[in-house]
């Protein structure tokens, strides 16, 4: 009943605002609705207002959310009928974004273009880390056949998981700062053999230069940050998603270290050797990898399963995630695909946990080239540069 007494209301105005929305919104002509079943959009449009607890001012915006919804529903069944057809096991569905417009979207994401010039870059040759050593137990080096599957979240240090917990970003663009946060948590707890969550908020206050850090950063930003001042205590300086739109905002003054400056140090991912050096950081090091890549519509859509399929050609936007895992599925014509696992922090946006998983070994959205790993202690003698 619900459903039905807002379609009558979406009639009574929608012819309307429909005028004035075909000239304001260039993409007007994707609110497409079934014809033979108009009534089941409505109700997963009163489904998602429940799960999401929305609630709109007036008609007008409830109109235009609604717009923005359908636009989503109608891409969602597009996508799964296509990772269908190829038998993929994607799946996409309808998240908490699937009433923003596409700007309210992009600005949940950063602008800022990778630049890895003059960025030290990992030489397996020469090794960046030194041996990992989790519960108190050396690991001996492994050969160079890296393990079939491999899940960094099974790693345990003083029975907590190495990986800490999903976090959320909010309404604010610093992915990259999550992303780098994530990086020095696990790195800190394997040399401390304590897991401590680390303040994303202060790299999104004081980890650019001078832009505020909810309209973007980079992965280079947020590890020459710690390397230079090192990371206070979650708790110590908490997140704020409204706080970092604005700049001079940095309060680390106030706040104890808990990485101490000049005691972080770094390597970015050969890109042209990325696979296996992201495989050999995770397996023979216990340390995950920072990625930065482009955003296109299936990671806007993701629901569950593997994304093959790389759509962002021309993309401007970018995010920020963690590499912790990998391994392989077959679909359902017996291809076989290895895949990442990759921590993100948009909280359990999706139905794996916070996590997502992309396809390995094809720098899909540029995710292998952007990559950075970390350590506690200084080898300066095993970079070179570009």
């Amino acid at each position: 009943m619900t459903s039905m007494r807002f379609f009558a209301a979406f009639l009574a105005f929608s012819p309307i605002l429909g005028v004035f929305a075909a000239f304001e919104d260039p993409e007007f002509f994707e609110i497409k609705i079934d014809r033979e079943h108009p009534e089941a959009v409505y109700k997963a449009f009163e489904e998602f207002k429940t799960k999401y607890n929305r609630k709109y001012k007036d008609a007008s915006e409830t109109q235009m959310r609604f717009n923005q919804f359908v636009k989503s529903y109608n891409k969602v069944n597009d996508l799964n009928a296509k990772a269908k057809e190829s038998g993929y096991d994607t799946k996409f569905g309808i998240n908490k974004f699937a009433d923003l417009t596409e700007g309210e979207f992009s600005g949940r994401l950063s602008h800022v273009v990778p630049n890895n010039t003059g960025v030290p870059v990992l030489d397996l040759e020469k090794p960046f880390f030194r041996p990992a050593v989790v519960n108190k137990t050396r690991h001996k080096r492994r050969s160079t056949k890296y393990p079939d599957y491999f899940d960094l979240r099974k790693t345990l240090v003083n029975g907590e998981s190495i990986i800490g917990p999903i976090k959320d970003q909010g309404n604010c663009a610093c992915c990259w700062g999550f992303a780098i946060a994530g990086l020095v948590e696990s790195v800190n707890a394997l040399h401390s053999n304590r897991f401590r969550s680390l303040s994303d908020q202060e790299l999104c206050d004081c980890g650019t230069n001078g832009t505020p850090g909810c309209k973007g950063g980079s992965l280079q930003n947020g590890v020459d940050y710690v390397n230079r001042y090192g990371l206070s205590a979650d708790d110590d300086y908490p997140y704020d998603d409204t706080r970092a739109f604005t700049s001079k905002r940095c309060r680390v003054r106030e706040t104890r270290r808990v990485v101490k400056e000049r005691t972080f140090t770094y390597a970015a991912v050969n890109a042209r050797k990325a696979e296996q050096q992201i495989m050999e950081v995770l397996t023979k090091w216990n340390v995950p990898v920072a990625v930065y890549f482009k955003v296109g519509d299936r990671f806007k859509a993701y629901e569950q399963g593997v994304i093959v399929e790389d759509d962002c050609r021309g993309a401007k936007d970018w995010h920020a995630g963690l590499i912790v895992g990998y391994d392989s599925i077959s679909d359902s014509r017996g291809r076989e695909y290895p895949y990442w696992i990759v921590k993100n922090s948009w909280g359990n946006w999706a139905e794996e946990d916070g996590y997502f998983r992309v396809i390995r070994g094809e720098n899909w959205c540029s995710i292998e080239s952007n990559g950075y790993a970390g350590d506690m202690k200084s080898h300066d003698d095993y970079y070179y540069y570009y």
